[in-house]
């Protein structure tokens, strides 16, 4: 599913949230909630329906690794990345796994979370083009089809200086429901995908001699973050640490276990076909394994990396300047590296 990080979402969010801070409680657990010497209640949310990335979750919860640090750990889906950063936000959610862009974003608009671990620290957003395009010079005198007003077209502008070809001879085309359509039948070059989807998988599936140029290779840029509501992390600091090292935990379980967690995972999705499913897996694992995590541990990140991810959603008008030492904080990490 792309990231929801729409322009109009800028100044309804806060709105959102107030409203939702008015008739909840902070959806946080209050020590009286937590019986004495039991599992502290952590509630999660992911970004959309089951996907690859719910693997993690899945097996975590089967091979008790969630429940070995301390939490009672429950989980639901979200609707989308720019809906769900603000349930977050309000303590409709404890802590969400949720994508950078709709994260960076909301914090600019002050809302009260905090990035506390990343899943992946490179980026999903990925130019599928046709076969006789090799390289970003070739996108010149062709067509291409992008979300503008989103991450991912905010990841093109950065593209673009990055590779230095010459945007102004692209023929740039608002991406909408026609379009992947209007690619496949060869009436568009290249298309601007969230890689790790279904869909993708079902275009790769239908044009399997596209080229695939992953947007990452020249634009850094940070995928799906874990990232806390602020007042759930301050009754509840251990909680969100345990819950950091238990889901790095579980990813690499995944890691070695790789056969037995996918079988968990269609099991538990019946509703995907599995294919997409396969898909989404190994390219989310590419993500929670590859970047900064392959040197420095899953789950890890660096604030150089949120950074870098700010100035792209900057530079094209999506996210307000914020410090990142008011809403970011390494201090959640394992304790010792969890190498993939």
């Amino acid at each position: 599913m792309p990231l929801r990080a729409r322009r109009a979402w800028l100044t309804a969010a806060v709105g959102v949230v107030t409203a939702l801070l008015a008739t909840a409680c902070g959806g946080s657990s209050s020590s009286a909630d937590v019986p004495a010497g039991g599992p502290t209640p952590l509630k999660m949310a992911f970004e959309w329906t089951c996907s690859g990335d719910w693997s993690v979750v899945y097996s975590g919860l089967e091979q008790k690794i969630f429940e070995k640090h301390g939490l009672a750990l429950t989980y639901d889906r979200g609707q989308g990345g720019s809906d769900t950063v603000p349930m977050v936000a309000a303590g409709e959610f404890d802590v969400g796994l949720l994508g950078a862009a709709p994260t960076i974003i909301g914090a600019g608009q002050g809302l009260p979370i905090t990035i506390v671990g990343a899943a992946a620290t490179s980026g999903p957003v990925t130019i599928l083009a046709s076969p006789d395009i090799k390289q970003p010079a070739d996108l010149e005198g062709r067509s291409l089809a992008v979300q503008t007003d989103q991450f991912e077209g905010a990841m093109w502008e950065a593209y673009v200086k990055a590779t230095g070809i010459d945007g102004s001879k692209v023929e740039v085309i608002p991406a909408d429901d026609a379009t992947t359509a209007e690619f496949l039948a060869g009436k568009i070059d290249a298309l601007v995908v969230f890689y790790p989807t279904a869909s993708t998988q079902a275009v790769l599936a239908a044009r399997p001699d596209l080229t695939i140029l992953p947007m990452q290779d020249h634009v850094p840029a940070y995928g799906h973050l874990m990232v806390a509501n602020n007042r759930y992390l301050a009754e509840h600091p251990d909680a969100v640490r345990g819950f950091v090292t238990a889901w790095s935990e579980s990813a690499k379980w995944v890691v070695d276990h790789w056969d037995q967690a996918y079988q968990l995972l269609v099991s538990k999705c019946p509703e995907v076909d599995p294919a997409a499913l396969k898909f989404s897996m190994e390219a989310y694992f590419d993500g929670y394994t590859g970047g900064y995590a392959k040197e420095h541990g899953i789950g890890t990140f660096e604030i150089a990396g949120i950074e870098k991810t700010q100035e792209v959603l900057e530079s094209a008008g999506l996210a307000k300047d914020r410090p990142t030492a008011e809403f970011v904080s390494l201090d959640y990490l394992p304790s010792q590296p969890i190498m993939p």
